[in-house]
């Protein structure tokens, strides 16, 4: 296989501004370190201690920091996100931690719940606002 030339991101400005992404070798140090600089807001959710999806979108609700109204599910998810695509806004730079894999949280649940933050990524486009989201 021939060398790629591909350097690593050197800044937030190096990643595409509208993804849904696997983390892969992202840290989260420097994830904050770019959304800080960038003036963007930073959002980790830490989802080690979840092992369904109620809690999951809970953990979700909390790392948010959505209203009370916010219901834990993923209709809410979405709206609340979505309420956050606001024109002048600097952008969203998101970490889910430790998404889990499990038979409480299955691959369809875990598809279910990153295509919420894939169509949330339209009307962010739209108003030219940032949303950047990577999973691990």
């Amino acid at each position: 296989m021939p060398p790629t030339n591909k350097r690593p991101p050197a800044s937030l400005a190096d990643l595409p501004a509208h993804t849904v992404a696997a983390r892969s070798t992202l840290d989260i140090d420097q994830l904050r370190r770019w959304a800080e600089e960038a003036g963007q807001r930073f959002v980790l959710a830490d989802l080690s201690a979840c092992d369904d999806r109620k809690a999951v979108l809970r953990e979700l609700g909390r790392a948010f920091a959505f209203p009370d109204w916010y219901g834990a599910n993923l209709d809410a998810l979405y709206d609340c996100l979505t309420d956050l695509a606001e024109p002048g806004s600097s952008g969203l730079v998101v970490v889910l931690d430790h998404l889990p894999r499990s038979p409480r949280f299955d691959n369809d649940q875990r598809a279910r719940l990153l295509d919420v933050f894939r169509d949330a990524l339209e009307p962010f486009a739209e108003v030219g606002v940032p949303l950047r989201v990577y999973y691990r």
